[in-house]
């Protein structure tokens, strides 16, 4: 997401919400949940990225108001202050930074285009048309970005466009909260889409299908391998209603997982899911991963495993676990990292 009160490293807005980047990112990092603020330092080495310095402060529980896609800060000056301290416990000094927000508060959906205006106003214009029409929120409450990813065979027009969306009024608190530490947000994502980026390509046919699980929600993301990255094809979010039971949850999941599967096939017949990674969030139930596995297999037909180092862009040991309790809770902030788009 491009910053719209800063400098920024990368030439040109489309495509900054959704974390994309002409040039390689910062190697510093910062996660925020409704309940914490994290930050990750990496290095940046020939073979892939080390994760050197974690850190994460507490936010009070209602630090944030409510909303559909999150909601602003109640209290901004008390959240400044909380990144400022943060940063005192940092080692390397911080400039500019990559910034996750999480997948319920940055929703994204892909739309059909002809051809993009040049200019920035009329590129984002029409995006905020083709938005209108696909989610049910106030558009102008809204920043919008987009990047155009390989189109299906068969759509009725040439082009098409991953959306990335969230609200205008906790993306300039947040801004204006990192710029008055000193810190400049270059690109702000959610963590399923930076999995995307953390992922190691390998010159596999099919689509490797990205599912990750917290306490109130799944996201869902297909990609397939490019020269540099893995492209996003398909992204869902789904919040739970209430807290069902498991056997309520394997057949929402289940049904979910049939559907795309039949979408997937219609508009990119003969390509398949090769396999799904699971990556379950602190907040989710750890143990539930044998159940949300078994889902996987069987609603999309392929292997499903655990999200390991072993598919990550990431050196030999370069995810401690010692510096937060389980190596893989840095793997998203990893991906924001390793992100870059020629």
């Amino acid at each position: 997401m491009r910053s719209t009160k800063s400098r920024s490293w990368t030439d040109g807005a489309f495509g900054r919400l959704l974390g994309f980047a002409p040039v390689p990112p910062p190697p510093h990092v910062f996660a925020l949940e409704a309940t914490r603020l994290r930050y990750a330092g990496f290095t940046r080495e020939a073979e892939g990225l080390r994760l050197v310095d974690a850190r994460e402060s507490a936010l009070p529980p209602d630090a944030f108001q409510h909303g559909p896609l999150g909601g602003p800060l109640r209290d901004a000056g008390a959240f400044t202050e909380l990144v400022t301290s943060l940063l005192q416990r940092v080692a390397a000094p911080v400039k500019d930074a990559s910034l996750l927000i999480p997948d319920a508060w940055l929703r994204v959906t892909s739309a059909e285009s002809g051809d993009l205006p040049r200019q920035a106003a009329g590129r984002d214009d029409l995006l905020r048309w083709r938005l209108k029409h696909l989610v049910p929120f106030r558009i102008d409450d809204l920043r919008v970005s987009g990047e155009e990813v390989e189109p299906f065979p068969g759509q009725q027009e040439p082009r098409r466009l991953l959306l990335g969306f969230a609200g205008e009024a906790l993306l300039a608190q947040l801004e204006d909260a990192f710029a008055a530490a000193g810190i400049h947000l270059g690109a702000i994502s959610n963590p399923s889409l930076s999995l995307a980026g953390a992922l190691r390509v390998r010159d596999e046919a099919g689509l490797t299908a990205i599912v990750l699980v917290d306490g109130a929600s799944y996201t869902l993301l297909f990609t397939r391998p490019t020269e540099r990255s893995m492209e996003p094809v398909l992204h869902r979010y789904k919040a739970w209603t209430g807290d069902p039971s498991v056997t309520t949850r394997a057949a929402l999941v289940g049904r979910d997982m049939r559907l795309t599967r039949a979408f997937l096939e219609e508009n990119l017949p003969g390509v398949g899911v090769r396999q799904a990674l699971l990556w379950m969030a602190s907040s989710a139930n750890a143990a539930g991963s044998g159940d949300w596995l078994s889902w996987l297999a069987e609603g999309l037909g392929c292997p499903a495993r655990l999200l390991g180092a072993e598919h990550l862009r990431v050196l030999p040991g370069g995810l401690p676990g010692a510096l937060w309790g389980s190596a893989m809770e840095a793997a998203p902030m990893l991906g924001a990292a390793c992100r870059e788009v020629a």
